[in-house]
């Protein structure tokens, strides 16, 4: 459940695209109805624009959707804008790409996520000079109100992993090159390690390192299957997904047996890497590098 409203539209429009489908209707009958236009729709589809609950409704009629199904909708609709100048608020909006959007809004519904991330760390686990540094890089000449927005989104999404009720549940593994690839300055890295170790700490946080000697397993190479970032999601109507991250995005198979490849790759992964205890140690030797 969120109570972020980018991640409130992009789960709404999601859900309404899914039950349109479900109902065999198309973009257009679904205009029609509303007696709204084409790019309205597909901006809300697209998690881009809002609709009024009263116009929710009457397309959660239209579609015949179930209680669970139009409760969801309904409260997602709920979900309120803070009130930010028009110029501010269009940054907000356009601060999550059209690539991740998806991502972002499952994740927002995941129960646990089980996730092998090589190059950067964990977006659930940045902070926020992390985070900063690392968004400023990949976008050097995008304002400072960009970045803020952008920013704002990225700390807000970490909130489910402190939240009180039902945390949720991370199970990371993250490249010992993470450790070592500056970002932001000694400082910030020093920091982040520092933030990994605290968070390492958690009830509802695994945390390993894959250090570039991995230690010896049955199978020693298999490991080398994750040349990639991969993230699994645990949600709680529909099973698992995998994302499986590239440079155009992410793509996210839905063959099951997919699904258990990577869910294999990451046990080995898991075998190769250091335990929790000696993922700590080598946290808190390579923050000195830093100090």
């Amino acid at each position: 459940m969120t109570d972020d409203p980018v991640v409130a539209r992009i789960q709404l429009g999601i859900l309404l695209r899914e039950l349109r489908e479900d109902a065999d209707h198309t973009a257009a009958e679904a205009c029609r109805h509303l007696g709204c236009s084409a790019g309205k729709m597909s901006q809300v589809e697209n998690g881009k624009q809002g609709m009024p609950i009263e116009q929710v409704a009457a397309l959660l009629d239209f579609y015949r959707a179930d209680d669970t199904a139009s409760a969801e909708a309904l409260r997602l609709a709920a979900v309120p804008w803070p009130r930010r100048r028009r110029r501010r608020r269009a940054l907000y909006q356009e601060a999550i790409p059209r690539t991740t959007r998806r991502y972002v809004a499952l994740e927002a519904d995941a129960s646990e996520i089980v996730a092998y991330d090589n190059a950067v760390i964990n977006g659930l686990l940045q902070t926020e000079g992390y985070a900063r540094a690392l968004l400023r890089s990949g976008a050097p000449y995008a304002g400072s109100q960009e970045i803020n927005a952008k920013l704002e989104i990225r700390l807000n999404r970490q909130r489910g992993l402190t939240r009180e009720v039902d945390p949720l549940r991370l199970d990371v593994i993250i490249d010992e090159a993470c450790l070592h690839r500056m970002i932001g300055g000694r400082e910030v890295m020093a920091g982040q390690l520092r933030h990994l170790l605290d968070m390492s700490e958690r009830e509802n946080v695994r945390l390993q390192v894959l250090p570039f000697e991995p230690k010896a397993t049955p199978n020693q190479d298999e490991y080398f299957v994750a040349c990639s970032n991969f993230h699994i999601l645990k949600l709680s109507e529909r099973g698992s997904l995998v994302y499986i991250e590239d440079f155009a995005g992410g793509t996210y198979p839905e063959d099951i047996l997919v699904i258990q490849e990577y869910a294999a790759a990451f046990e080995r992964l898991r075998a190769a890497a250091d335990d929790q205890d000696d993922s700590q140690a080598l946290l808190a030797k390579v923050v000195t590098k830093y100090e």
